[in-house]
């Protein structure tokens, strides 16, 4: 008698328990994304404070952008052997070329230019085959 009961309280609880372990993941889950989202806002944060600092903004426009104040010089070290980093200068002509082709990219429009007013040869049209 009373495992019958207990069969019966699992077959009316069995369709609520599925639905609330599926909603406790998306829960778990959830406070996951919170955690990471408020770790980027923290960080995101911090950087708007420092670009909030004028020496900040100072330093970086002397090292990125290379620039020096009044009455300052500057100068910069253009020997390729003690070079730190491997980027090509974006304002020299080997950044127009893309890797893996020997052409810039205006080599190819202007030889796409050329060759826009010359016509294609005909294309021969297939001999039929007779059996």
């Amino acid at each position: 008698m009373m495992s019958g009961v207990l069969v019966i309280l699992a077959l009316l609880i069995a369709p609520y328990v599925r639905p609330y372990l599926a909603q406790r993941s998306q829960v778990a889950e959830g406070k996951e994304d919170l955690v990471r989202l408020q770790q980027q806002v923290d960080a995101l944060q911090t950087q708007r404070d420092r670009w909030n600092d004028p020496d900040y903004v100072k330093a970086q426009a002397r090292s990125r952008l290379h620039m020096v104040m009044p009455g300052e010089v500057g100068y910069v070290n253009l020997e390729p052997g003690r070079r730190t980093t491997a980027r090509t200068d974006p304002r020299s002509a080997a950044a127009a070329v893309p890797p893996g082709s020997n052409q810039a990219w205006y080599g190819t429009l202007w030889q796409s230019v050329r060759s826009a007013g010359t016509p294609t040869p005909p294309v021969p049209a297939p001999t039929p085959v007779t059996p």
